[in-house]
């Protein structure tokens, strides 16, 4: 064989092995895989508080009593809003992108019933999403914040998901003068499920353009868009429409889930990354019709010239996981579920500028932050802070569902599942600094460093498990 042909087989051959060893790390990753040397830029750049760059972009609004707009999207991850482009010109080019933003409990009514409360799973009482049973016991809808604005002179509206089984009839109105909750022969119908967003938007520009006429009493509405949760039937029109591609995690089929606990190596999967792509391309072409949905609110806002002095925060009830560590999912403890998309916008205080927050916020925060800036004492303790107080400053974050509990800070997370042991429960921990991806969840306790790191997290976790008010994080 003349020796030009040899040189090219060699080539080919160190191609291969390369292009093999490159597809084994990101499409068949085993545990402690994840790229230890990369370290992740995380911004430290604050927008309210005592790190501020600056001055802080806001002063004091408490008692400023703006309208009060939250929007919710159902299952989405924080990758997915590269398909919400307009929404992401409202609010992350002209607002606040809280990159450190949790929900609490990633899973759709529990996450609900956190925003709504200002109070943690533990103390409303609601983890499923079949929560009937607390309904008026330890759930109260007149603990919440649109109970408390409508008994402070706001005008509330709810259009779209409220919570889980909730009976309008049976339970009440839940502080809401304009309640529209009525999707049931829409959302779970896949021919029908596709005009669930479209209705939401009509009913939220309406709601708008009627209290035009109000102007002296300001109002507060929730817009709770379906999509992107299943049945994934996108509008007609977006049913070939060109969407991002899915980029899979770090961890996708990760295949030693040995440092995982029983319940999610139980839940694992055999769907391909072709099967996975495709239902990815279907999430996000619902989301689209969503995108329209925030779109026309806000081309209403304007038209009306409420814009300016509406206070709007967008986020997802929680992320979900598809593929990581080999699952489909979203009541997971790691950072594709826990870590949603979040923002807020409030042109008359923060002006149109986009600003980057770095502070561990998250939906426990929201209804602190309404009682803030429509000036109200209320009448039960919350456990969040106002995202406008400069003392909302965590050092950790606790999270938490029926299975496990979760105690983390910007640099990572320590996580305790239960077992049928409950002295032992199953422990991982994660820096993510050296393992972005969460794929080696083994205690590494190699120096002393690591090993005061883990006894604090730890002493940290049992102090605020069952926390209450001001002794929360």
């Amino acid at each position: 064989m003349p020796v030009a042909s040899r040189g090219k087989l060699a080539f080919a051959a160190v191609l291969v092995v390369a292009l093999a060893v490159f597809v084994a790390l990101i499409f068949g990753s085993t545990r402690g895989r994840a790229a230890r040397d990369v370290v992740v830029d995380r911004a430290e750049t604050a927008i309210v508080g005592p790190k501020a760059a600056g001055k802080p972009a806001v002063g004091d609004v408490r008692g400023t009593r703006p309208n009060i707009l939250l929007i919710i999207t159902d299952d989405q991850e924080k990758t997915s809003m590269r398909a919400m482009p307009k929404t992401l010109k409202l609010f992350k080019r002209q607002g606040v992108d809280f990159n450190h933003g949790y929900v609490t409990t990633p899973l759709c009514c529990p996450a609900r019933a956190t925003m709504y409360s200002g109070l943690y799973a533990h103390n409303h009482g609601i983890i499923t999403n079949n929560p009937t049973r607390q309904f008026g016991k330890t759930y109260l809808w007149q603990d919440t914040f649109p109970a408390e604005l409508q008994r402070n002179g706001y005008y509330t509206g709810q259009f779209g998901k409220y919570l889980n089984n909730w009976d309008k009839k049976q339970e009440g109105d839940a502080g809401f003068d304009v309640f529209k909750n009525d999707y049931n022969g829409v959302e779970h119908n896949r021919k029908e499920r596709s005009k669930a967003d479209i209705l939401t938007a009509r009913r939220g520009a309406r709601f708008v353009k009627d209290r035009e006429s109000s102007d002296d009493k300001p109002w507060m509405m929730t817009l709770s868009l379906r999509s992107p949760h299943t049945p994934l039937v996108a509008e007609k029109k977006y049913d070939n429409a060109r969407v991002p591609k899915f980029k899979p995690p770090i961890s996708f089929n990760e295949t030693d889930l040995s440092d995982k606990p029983k319940y999610l190596r139980e839940k694992r999967h055999d769907k391909t990354l072709g099967y996975i792509t495709k239902r990815y391309q279907k999430y996000e072409q619902t989301l689209l019709s969503a995108d329209d949905g925030v779109a026309k609110v806000f081309r209403t806002l304007k038209e009306t010239g409420e814009d300016r002095n509406t206070l709007a925060i967008f986020v997802s009830d929680n992320g979900y996981l598809f593929g990581a560590h080999g699952v489909l999912g979203k009541v997971f403890p790691y950072q594709e579920a826990t870590n949603v998309p979040m923002y807020m916008r409030w042109p008359a205080e923060l002006g149109k500028k986009g600003r980057l927050a770095t502070r561990l916020v998250a939906n426990v925060d929201f209804a602190p932050t309404f009682y803030d800036v429509a000036g109200i004492d209320t009448g039960y303790q919350v456990d969040g802070k106002s995202l406008f107080d400069p003392g909302n400053d965590r050092k950790y974050m606790l999270t938490e569902s029926v299975k496990w509990k979760a105690i983390q800070d910007k640099r990572g997370s320590l996580i305790e599942t239960k077992t049928n042991d409950p002295g032992k429960p199953f422990v991982e921990l994660y820096d993510w600094n050296v393992d972005p991806g969460e794929m080696d969840g083994t205690p590494r306790l190699n120096n002393a460093t690591q090993k005061q790191r883990f006894r604090e997290m730890g002493a940290y976790l049992d102090k605020v498990r069952d926390c209450a008010g001001s002794s929360c994080p």
